[in-house]
């Protein structure tokens, strides 16, 4: 009888730290699926996740084979691999294998197993199946050769361990995508403000800035980035944000400070030209106990009244489908200005 592949334990030990470093990191998984062919025995990896809805894969990792735009399977023989036929009956956590659905007569008569996989020297599989849902399913697999021979207990029991690992790993990756997603849709929402916005640390960094205000930039007018810091040009403006700034530094203290010192005006370089408005606040966050408190982090809206009522023109245009005389009494109401009887 064949002797299963058993690696030490600093070996196993290497290749789950390994699949959580690719959990951060998906540029890892390539390297990460040769140490998983290494530890459980065989001679490749891949790691895809599949959208059952569309029929494609969203993801697609591999050691040792093709890439998937490469391989013809994914054009001719995803129809008739048995592995994917039997992909619906899979739960997350099962472990698969070539004899749990089909035998060495199958496979020589299976196009995916006799053509396929023969020019690329691959005979067997063994699989975890991560997520198994009506929508999604993903899986890492490990693929052996014709002289390898098919995974036994040993095998079965290495994948077993290390399936807990790689779900995790998984699981971080996906919520670090949706993260990325939400601040992503976060920062597109400020885009659309017509103030220009900044949201800075107390020591005057920036952390974030919408297109509004790095078009202040640009225009080089009332404010410049100088060492990844906001500095406006006149000394007023500068000594009044440090002001502000230091005022939200108070706050987090625990001290009140002066309301006055978070909004100011700040003059333009070009004459008879209405001043720009600088108001900043200090963020605040809520605790799980509901709680909250004053970060170290502040936001910082510069209003252009110029571009401010151009934008709220366009967007009473748009959104009630007034006209431009329409939009413009509605923006002289709203600013105080009474009708003629």
């Amino acid at each position: 009888m064949r002797k299963a592949f058993t690696p030490g334990s600093n070996d196993l030990l290497a290749t789950i730290e390994a699949v959580h470093a690719a959990g951060l990191d998906a540029q890892l998984w390539p390297q990460v699926l040769a140490a998983v062919a290494e530890t459980v025995g065989g001679r490749a990896a891949t790691f895809e996740v599949f959208d059952k809805l569309v029929g494609l894969h969203r993801e697609f990792y591999s050691y040792g084979v093709p890439p998937v735009a490469e391989i013809a399977y994914f054009e001719h023989f995803i129809a008739d691999n048995p592995p994917w036929l039997f992909m619906p009956r899979q739960q997350t956590g099962d472990i698969g294998c070539d004899y749990r659905f089909i035998d060495e007569k199958g496979m020589n008569k299976a196009p995916f197993y006799a053509e396929l996989l023969t020019q690329m020297d691959l005979r067997y599989f063994l699989s975890g199946v991560l997520v198994a849902t009506a929508d999604d399913y993903a899986c890492i697999s490990v693929q052996r050769s014709a002289r390898q021979g098919h995974v036994e207990q040993d095998e079965i029991r290495l994948m077993k361990r290390l399936l807990p690992h790689v779900q995790q790993a998984f699981d971080v990756a996906q919520r670090l995508k949706g993260v990325c997603a939400a601040n992503k849709s976060f920062e597109q929402a400020f885009d659309w403000i017509a103030d220009g916005v900044a949201f800075v640390a107390t020591t005057g960094a920036v952390i974030y800035s919408n297109e509004a205000l790095r078009a202040m930039v640009r225009r080089n007018d009332i404010v410049r980035m100088r060492k990844n810091a906001i500095e406006f040009f006149t000394v007023d403006a500068r000594t009044r944000f440090d002001a502000a700034l230091g005022a939200v530094q108070r706050l987090q203290a625990g001290e009140q400070p002066v309301p006055a010192t978070m909004d100011f005006p700040v003059r333009r370089r070009a004459p008879d030209v209405p001043l720009y408005i600088v108001s900043v606040h200090p963020l605040v966050r809520t605790s799980p106990d509901c709680q909250a408190a004053v970060c170290d982090e502040a936001i910082v809206f510069i209003r252009d009244p110029l571009k401010r009522g151009n934008a709220t023109s366009y967007m009473l245009r748009e959104v009630f489908g007034l006209t431009e005389t329409e939009a413009s009494v509605a923006m002289a109401l709203t600013a105080g200005v009474a009708l003629p009887h």
